[in-house]
């Protein structure tokens, strides 16, 4: 991933880490906000998610919230440019299944106990690599073998 020739006018090239999942303290809210079954959801389906969910409002309780993935990464491309792996950023599979069935986006909505960073060798054994900082301003995500640059948070492609 780190095809980068670096940061800034030094050269120097960061990784991108975290810690923490994307999106499960906004997945678990909408959830828990939501009256009825979603359509096209089975009821079971639907109540095992809403039991993960009260589980999860209750771990994040009291826990530092902030933007959705998305957000967090455009504010770290006014700063740099980067190569971030969708794939590789962490998730709550029951935040993934619930933001499906409400129709969001799992990377716009809010995280609890996330920490994005950028770090060099030797890197943070409890962080996940999701990237690399690149020469520029261009903010490049990869999806398995596609590559886009980040809209803006918000915006629909």
């Amino acid at each position: 991933m780190n095809n980068c020739n670096g940061a800034g006018t030094n050269g120097a090239s960061f990784s991108i880490m975290v810690r923490g999942y994307a999106g499960s303290y906004g997945a678990a809210k909408a959830c828990m906000e939501t009256g009825g079954v979603p359509e096209g959801l089975r009821e079971y389906t639907w109540n095992k998610l809403r039991k993960w969910a009260a589980g999860a409002l209750e771990r994040y309780a009291g826990s530092e919230v902030s933007p959705g993935m998305h957000t967090l990464l455009w504010e770290l491309g006014e700063e740099t440019g980067f190569k971030v792996s969708l794939r590789d950023i962490p998730l709550e599979q029951e935040a993934v299944e619930t933001a499906e069935a409400l129709g969001l986006d799992i990377y716009e909505l809010e995280s609890a106990d996330l920490e994005m960073g950028l770090y060099t060798f030797p890197y943070p054994e409890d962080m996940k690599l999701i990237g690399n900082t690149c020469e520029g301003r261009d903010k490049i995500v990869f999806n398995g073998s596609v590559s886009s640059c980040l809209n803006r948070p918000g915006e629909k492609i």
